[in-house]
């Protein structure tokens, strides 16, 4: 056993020294999974009910090992639902994530990423919290067979939770973009699909359609204007267990 975990050393410090080392490398390898409602994204969206739903997170990788493009880095972001009262949208809910990924790959991607999740409810809501708190690693593969098309798939494993869930769930998902090559606005489509195994709502599912704008050379990155449809388990942590259902319109900036 000793041999092997020598060995297995020597071979971890052969590939790094091998390799370059990058400091503040900037975008990530793993495409964005958009479509699915707890990504690391800057977005705001008016359901048909005229509730108000904000995402405003960020990642930052801090690491790289080059040529291999593995990158290691933390992100962040917080989820926010308005209700409509009168004249007024008082704060709902607030879900807060946090996170460190290490990926890699181009054509095949892969993700290992841990992250902590807690949700809360704000003072413009009228029902009573439940403690929540999940902490979960991830891992996820990727195809990019052309630019336009991204399919991708993982399993998630609750590593802790408050209150107890089943520890397993799964995802799959893609997204693609029409791009036949200077237009101004990019057509897209693109779902997501997770078997959370926490309630009878399974599984969850998220389709989404819209226009990237500007027709930029990376048009999943772009400002993109979108109708999205969801139906399952509620996303927002504190009405985990509650059937939802929503139709919405939104934007989504580049991050």
């Amino acid at each position: 056993m000793r041999l092997i975990l020598i060995s297995a050393l020597v071979g971890v410090c052969a590939f790094v020294r091998a390799s370059q080392i990058g400091l503040l490398p900037g975008e990530r390898p793993f495409r964005h999974t958009f479509a699915d409602p707890r990504e690391i994204r800057m977005a705001l969206a008016i359901e048909t009910d005229a509730r108000l739903h904000a995402a405003v997170g960020n990642y930052f990788s801090l690491l790289s090992l080059e040529p291999e493009g593995i990158h290691f880095g933390f992100e962040g972001a917080g989820y926010f639902t308005m209700r409509q009262a009168e004249q007024r949208f008082p704060l709902e809910t607030a879900d807060g994530l946090i996170g460190a990924y290490l990926e890699g790959g181009e054509i095949w991607q892969w993700q290992l990423r841990f992250t902590h999740i807690s949700a809360h409810l704000a003072d413009g809501s009228l029902e009573t919290p439940i403690p929540y708190s999940r902490e979960t690693v991830s891992v996820r593969g990727g195809w990019l067979p052309i630019p336009e098309l991204h399919l991708y798939g993982g399993i998630h494993f609750l590593t802790n939770s408050i209150p107890e869930l089943p520890r397993f769930a799964f995802q799959c998902g893609g997204s693609y973009f029409l791009n036949p090559g200077g237009y101004r606005m990019v057509p897209f489509v693109a779902f997501d699909l997770k078997w959370r195994r926490e309630t009878s709502n399974d599984p969850s599912f998220q389709a989404q359609m819209g226009v990237a704008i500007n027709d930029p050379p990376e048009a999943y990155r772009s400002f993109r204007v979108f109708y999205s449809y969801y139906t399952g388990a509620d996303p927002r942590g504190q009405f985990y267990f509650r059937s939802y259902t929503s139709h919405s319109l939104g934007i989504e900036m580049q991050i």
